[in-house]
């Protein structure tokens, strides 16, 4: 399959950037992030503006699909946790992100005159990854995943690049779809910039009429106040382990019901949630949204019961992944969970780790990408059934010349497996907390060894490798592989490599294999302008090799050593490889630049 052709568009000159920001009026979570980012943006002086989703859906299909969703979670919940499973990676995906993408008219549109488009909302991502697959938007389209589990609905190989929440939330979605993606934490208000100050807490327990002394439970139920929050009320009232605090949202027949009940206090609608949360010992929540990155903001422990089928039972476990969050599957474990965290050292732990997700503030990469060129495939027309037979005719005897002369032409352009010439090339697998340490940054550069970044849950992030490259370390990308033979599976963890290493802003990405590739994982390299390399010796932190000679190619592991044991494991290679006479060199320099 030939390559797309490019076309080049420099959008925003001379102008403030204009900035689209797809939501959906789906519980205030879409919304709230929207919304902020829309703030933040326009005080940068660029022009956003927040539009929804549901709204450019035809035949009305928005507001059909708000009451569905709205009727199952009340009346048929079972039945949503499967269809929600069935969408992610079962067979109903394919037709949820056909149906998603319905409003791609109407985007198109819209998006005239922006220069960029931003969905907080997953249907959002759908049709503006559809409309740059198909090189139907000039204008650089960006996912922002507001929950921390990631539900295919999120996903879209069209998509410019993602952020998330959560870093764990970023690798999923590079391992998935190969989009760039990283870690910028929840987008809040100004007001939940800072962790609440015992003034708030004290504004906030007389505004409940609570004494110091009693353990406060601040229950969550989103905007709609749907799910068993009464049940959760009452289990927590009658264990005694504290006063149940119910913010009910617009939900005026559950605060009715619990209105006259001793021992609970019931809230409607407020804007007080500051100083609610401030007031509050542990908060209890059933769908993962919104409040629980205000509780994690405010710095209270956080915990998950009786959550609604699919996104919020999803969520709920995946912030306990996350070790942001504690999750109860029954009442017995979520009575424990309070007892556990509330006004002790584990929990003011829990709430400072939580408090770890707020990375960085999103408008400065926005606006960046908002005036930086942007490359367009440029489509070709649509396939006759005579074109497609005849393609499919001729596809056999062309293939294996095809694969032989790609694999030839990859290796001319440097964009095949590299070999070594006179020097010791080095690469070491560092993690996130190692590449964040001075010391290890430090030797990294002294010694020559290139920093090899993966994908998996305590990797590097986008921001320690920007900080790496201006420290003047060389970065490479690892890639595994696994043992599967299958060319998607190939291609996503080839993708996947890459994108780990995007931040580098490299032309070619550079991905080491710790296996090694076969004729189509090469291919897939090439197509897509990956340059591979297959390393000689792999060890573990500490181990040296038996032997060395020129062209060598180690990768050192050094994931879970001390800064101190790092520092020693370098020198010790060092020396040997001084020992044979030979240099040593970092391994990115194993490629020829382009």
């Amino acid at each position: 399959m030939p390559r797309a052709r490019a076309s080049k568009a420099v959008r925003g000159e001379g102008a403030s950037p204009s900035v689209l920001i797809i939501s959906a009026a789906m519980g205030a979570g879409h919304d709230g992030v929207a919304y902020e980012l829309e703030r933040r943006l326009q005080a940068r002086g660029a022009q956003a503006k927040v539009y929804d989703y549901l709204e450019m859906l035809p035949i009305r299909m928005g507001p059909f699909y708000r009451a569905f969703y709205a009727g199952q979670l009340k009346y048929a919940p079972g039945s949503y946790e499967k269809l929600y499973g069935l969408m992610d990676r079962g067979i109903c995906a394919p037709v949820a992100q056909w149906l998603g993408q319905r409003g791609q008219r109407k985007v198109r549109k819209l998006a005239l005159g922006y220069d960029i488009v931003i969905s907080t909302y997953p249907l959002g991502c759908q049709a503006t990854g559809a409309l740059r697959k198909k090189g139907k938007l000039p204008i650089p389209a960006v996912g922002f995943l507001t929950d921390v589990d990631v539900h295919g609905l999120w996903l879209h190989k069209g998509i410019d690049r993602n952020f998330t929440v959560w870093h764990g939330s970023a690798v999923e979605a590079i391992n998935r779809v190969g989009v760039p993606s990283h870690a910028v934490g929840p987008v809040l208000p100004e007001t939940f910039l800072e962790p609440a100050s015992d003034v708030e807490r004290k504004e906030g327990r007389e505004l409940l009429g609570v004494d110091e002394d009693q353990v406060v439970v601040l229950v969550v139920a989103g905007s709609w106040g749907v799910g068993n929050i009464a049940g959760t009320a009452r289990a927590i009232r009658d264990s005694g382990v504290g006063v149940p605090v119910v913010l009910c949202g617009r939900n005026e027949d559950l605060v009715k019901e619990l209105d006259d009940e001793q021992g609970i206090i019931a809230l409607g609608w407020t804007k007080e949630v500051r100083r609610l949360l401030a007031a509050s010992d542990v908060v209890v929540h059933n769908a993962g949204g919104l409040s629980c990155l205000e509780g994690f903001a405010v710095g209270v422990p956080v915990v998950g019961y009786a959550c609604l089928p699919g996104h919020g039972h999803r969520n709920s476990l995946a912030m306990q992944q996350a070790g942001v969050a504690a999750d109860a599957e029954t009442v017995e474990d979520l009575i424990a969970h309070i007892g556990r965290l509330a006004r002790t050292p584990e929990g003011a732990a829990m709430a400072q780790q939580a408090r770890g997700l707020f990375l960085t503030d999103p408008t400065d990469e926005l606006l960046e990408l908002a005036q930086a060129p942007v490359t367009m495939p440029v489509q070709s027309g649509a396939r006759t059934w005579a074109t497609r037979v005849a393609a499919v005719t001729l596809a056999v005897p062309v293939t294996m010349g095809a694969l032989s002369y790609g694999v030839a032409e990859a290796t001319s352009h440097g964009l095949g497996v590299a070999e070594g010439k006179d020097a010791v090339y080095v690469a070491a697998i560092v993690d996130h907390s190692q590449v964040t340490h001075p010391g290890v940054v430090t030797s990294l550069r002294a010694h020559g060894v290139s920093a090899a970044v993966g994908t998996d849950l305590t990797a590097p992030t986008p921001t320690d490798i920007r900080a790496l490259v201006t420290s003047g370390v060389t970065i490479v990308g690892t890639e595994t592989g696994g043992r599967s033979r299958n060319p998607r599976r190939l291609k996503e963890s080839i993708n996947a490599a890459a994108a780990a290493v995007a931040a580098t802003d490299d032309k070619h990405p550079k991905v080491v294999c710790l296996r090694t590739p076969g004729l189509v994982e090469k291919m897939v390299a090439w197509d897509h302008d990956v340059q591979l390399a297959l390393p000689h010796t792999i060890l573990l932190g500490g181990q040296l090799p038996t032997s060395l000679k020129a062209g060598e190619q180690v990768v050192l592991d050094e994931r879970g050593r001390t800064p101190t044991q790092i520092e020693s494991d370098f020198a010790s290679l060092a020396s040997l490889v001084s020992a044979r006479h030979l240099p040593q060199q970092p391994m990115r320099a194993l490629w020829r630049e382009a």
